[in-house]
């Protein structure tokens, strides 16, 4: 059984890591630079990782859009570690985090192979598929119980 610790990033060192693996998972596989991995709400954001071993295997991020509503987003697991229900921990910490801070309702953009994988946790489409890094992505929104 894999010994995985799901946390927020604890310093400069582990941020930096949590970019690499997101950069590697999410960009490198479109051939993009590195630093297309991040955005301008990095800061005062809610980075969480899965640690294995003392590496970083899976990153999200999680930021309030305005009172009530956040968006999570850079949703990544390394390829070696998907299907083994790490994304779905993930996932299911950072509702957590929304809650504790009042969020209602939270928001993504899903790569369109990734819908099922949102639905399962509760997530619903919103709207039409759009390009997006030239991959099609639809919103998604989940209302959450306090």
């Amino acid at each position: 059984m894999l010994q995985l610790d799901i946390r927020e990033v604890n310093n400069q060192q582990e941020l930096a890591e949590m970019f690499d693996q997101r950069w590697l998972v999410l960009r490198s596989p479109l051939g993009m630079e590195k630093g297309s991995e991040r955005d301008n709400h990095e800061d005062g954001a809610v980075h969480l990782i899965g640690m294995c071993d003392r590496k970083i295997i899976a990153s999200a991020r999680l930021r309030e859009l305005s009172p009530g509503l956040g968006n999570i987003s850079y949703v990544a697991v390394l390829p070696e570690f998907q299907n083994q229900g790490i994304g779905t921990r993930l996932m299911e910490e950072l509702i957590t985090k929304a809650q504790a801070r009042n969020l209602k309702t939270l928001r993504l953009k899903s790569r369109i192979n990734a819908i099922k994988f949102y639905q399962r946790i509760g997530f619903t489409e919103q709207g039409d598929s759009s390009d997006f890094l030239g991959i099609p992505h639809i919103f998604m929104q989940l209302e959450i119980q306090p």
